[in-house]
């Protein structure tokens, strides 16, 4: 039975028929509609919010939660890449990328705001500092790209981002940078992101991104041919 409510909630969540900030009927109202007890609605309830779809407000009852839609995206994706660890699965992810970034990194350099471009120049100086620590510098690399899709505003590529390249992005960043060459021309192509983005040229941004994605697909092409 408590899985049944936990389902049907869940669903009626993820679904839009219960719209975030909506609050939830009360136990007695949700034990009466599932004839389940009041035990049995009460734990269902809380795996709902150790899933992060709802959310108690004290002495008010129980909410679904303002980022129930994105937290679930978000989840699904991470199963996902837990699942797809294969080199296609990075490919078909490049191809994403490839979209979603240089359409962000577009918004980053005409945002109004600085704050999204100083933590994206903070990584880039962090790729910087990790020099030869190859384990390091994917990961900042992998910081850098999820700081422009951040940094862009946009809430639905910046939750599937946040879901896929930390684990699938970090796994073939870590697998890719095996030659010192290779981070001298990854540092070289960040560094011209950086600057368009720096010069608000939105135009020059998106090359240098295409250009750089581009390149790092073959590298991997070349990678796993050998």
């Amino acid at each position: 039975m408590g899985q049944r409510i936990i389902k049907e909630l869940e669903s009626a969540i993820v679904g839009g028929d219960l719209d975030a900030g909506k609050r939830l009927p009360t136990e007695g109202e949700l034990a009466r509609k599932y004839g389940a007890s009041r035990a049995a609605v009460r734990e269902a309830v809380q795996v709902l919010k150790a899933r992060g779809l709802v959310e108690s407000r004290r002495g008010s009852g129980s909410y679904v939660a303002a980022d129930a839609g994105a937290k679930s995206l978000h989840e699904s994706l991470e199963r996902y890449t837990a699942l797809r660890g294969d080199a296609e699965a990075y490919i078909e992810l490049l191809d994403l990328r490839l979209m979603v970034e240089t359409f962000c990194v577009k918004r980053l350099a005409l945002a109004s705001d600085e704050e999204p471009r100083e933590r994206v120049r903070d990584c880039l100086g962090r790729m910087v500092a990790a020099g030869a620590d190859l384990k390091r510098f994917g990961e900042e690399d992998i910081a850098f790209h999820q700081a422009i899709v951040e940094g862009a505003g946009h809430g639905l590529f910046a939750t599937i981002f946040r879901g896929l390249l930390p684990g699938l992005g970090r796994k073939f960043a870590l697998m890719t940078y095996t030659k010192a060459e290779l981070i001298e021309q990854t540092l070289l192509d960040h560094r011209k992101i950086m600057a368009a983005v720096e010069a608000r040229d939105a135009v020059q941004a998106e090359v240098c991104l295409r250009a750089h994605l581009c390149w790092s697909r073959e590298n991997l092409d070349h990678l796993l041919e050998g």
